[in-house]
């Protein structure tokens, strides 16, 4: 970065973060994408999609969270079932995310994050106002830096 120059490319990355999620796409997808932008992969956005909502809808474990660990694994997982090394540090990795996400957010349920659990019949008028104006943009920022912590960039 130079004097003229005053762009943190974190905070750009989260402004362009903020766009694609305003086009669609689900907190999981959208860390997701952001982290593999950072870390120049050509990670698929689709590995995120069946995550959001708390995986699937359920209100579960937050998208944003498992899509942050979900690109740690493409960061620094193993594609050897041998590769202990690779896996006990990608536990690792995921479980520093994991805490730093819960410190911040006081629960790594996205049913605590919007305030309800995503599914069900007549959910989706709920479900985008509570994704609109909740904690999801929050959750996305806090797990985009704790991924980029965690893999010590």
């Amino acid at each position: 970065m130079t004097a003229m120059d005053n762009t943190d490319p974190i905070d750009d990355l989260l402004a362009r973060a903020h766009e694609i999620r305003g086009k669609g796409f689900n907190c999981a997808e959208t860390v997701l994408w952001a982290l593999g932008e950072y870390w120049n992969m050509g990670v698929q956005v689709s590995y995120g999609t069946g995550l959001g909502g708390g995986v699937a809808r359920l209100g579960e474990t937050c998208g944003a969270l498992t899509g942050a660990i979900l690109a740690l694994g493409a960061r620094v997982g193993r594609t050897d079932p041998g590769d202990n090394e690779k896996k006990v540090l990608c536990y690792r990795l995921g479980q520093g995310v994991a805490r730093e996400f819960r410190e911040a957010m006081g629960t790594t349920q996205c049913k605590d994050i919007i305030g309800l659990v995503p599914a069900g019949e007549g959910i989706q008028a709920r479900w985008t106002q509570a994704y609109r104006t909740g904690g999801c943009g929050k959750a996305i920022e806090v797990a985009i830096r704790a991924g980029i912590r965690a893999a010590g960039e």
